[in-house]
């Protein structure tokens, strides 16, 4: 068997770390290594996005075609993305050429087409049909802010309302604006001395599409007879609406206001709610009113076996 010799092995260190010593005297830190020629120019490279993974950044509109089971999402940089549902991993990204935040979005259910609505009034017609979606018409509104749009199932009117308070409607096939303008003032009429505020939200009687529900920011709810051009019903609460939903059957509504509670309407009882209730806030008791709470931004009505909810 081979002796191992320990000396041997510390010499070896000893005259590796002297060469080394003698290395650095004959290259002071002081002194530059020659430098080496770059032959690459920025015109050798082109910057490009290759993959968006994860979910849109910053959205601000969502709408779902329940048919063609397709999720469309906008975004405040006015990106739109298109998510079709069973398809994981497929999307289609659009932009649009202002860059404005896109405000709301509308199907045209299981027609290929999408509204969108965005933060420099103009409104657009997406022809999703093709291969690579594109914009087919476009409308921009000069004199009046857009604040909210609703289109409904299998109609060719687009009512868009304003922050004017005013309601405006244009025919989709044309992308033009009908002439047919719901005017604030002729909606409210005496129910209140002042302007109601922008037109927060529209739609219409699920038993009924001649009756459109028109909620106004400061509380004031219209019931408007398109056929007659009158208001059938006025509905005034104290505080500000965000939020308003029909129940199925279209005999009551609920809307969602900023002091955090939800009032229920029957659609023919306009003189006060039949039921407030405040989810989220204490209860006091002795009946008193429960403390106010951050606003509800958005309700649905729903059904249960139990009931409402």
């Amino acid at each position: 068997m081979r002796k191992f010799n320990i000396r041997k092995v510390l010499d070896g260190l000893t005259a590796g770390s002297s060469s080394a010593s003698q290395q650095q005297q004959q290259h002071p830190s002081g002194s530059r290594e020659p430098e080496i020629q770059e032959t690459l120019q920025s015109e050798h490279f082109q910057l490009c996005k290759t993959v968006r993974h994860g979910f849109p950044y910053q959205p601000s509109a969502l709408a779902f075609d329940p048919v063609q089971k397709i999720l469309a999402v906008g975004t405040q940089t006015g990106a739109l993305r298109l998510y079709p549902f069973g398809r994981p991993g497929v999307e289609c990204y659009c932009q649009h050429d202002s860059g404005a935040a896109v405000i709301q979005l509308q199907f045209l259910i299981n027609e290929g087409a999408l509204v969108s609505a965005l933060a420099d009034d103009t409104l657009h017609l997406w022809n999703l049909r093709q291969k690579r979606p594109a914009i087919l018409h476009s409308l921009k509104f000069c004199r009046e802010r857009v604040t909210f749009c609703h289109l409904p199932f299998q109609s060719k009117w687009l009512y868009v309302g304003t922050e004017r308070g005013n309601i405006h409607i244009v025919n989709v096939e044309s992308f033009a604006l009908s002439g047919y303008v719901i005017m604030w003032n002729k909606a409210i009429e005496l129910s209140s001395k002042s302007h109601p505020g922008p037109v927060v939200h529209i739609s219409d009687n699920p038993m009924d599409e001649g009756k459109l529900l028109i909620g106004f920011e400061s509380g004031t709810v219209v019931l408007w007879d398109l056929k007659s051009k009158k208001a059938d019903y006025r509905y005034t609460y104290d505080e500000a609406i965000h939020s308003v939903a029909w129940h199925h059957e279209g005999k009551q509504f609920i809307c969602s206001h900023s002091d955090g509670t939800l009032t229920i309407w029957n659609v023919r009882s306009p003189t006060k709610p039949v039921q407030t209730i405040t989810p989220h806030g204490k209860q006091l008791k002795d009946g008193k009113k429960p403390e106010p709470c951050k606003p509800i931004l958005k309700v649905e009505f729903k059904t249960t076996r139990s009931g409402l909810c």
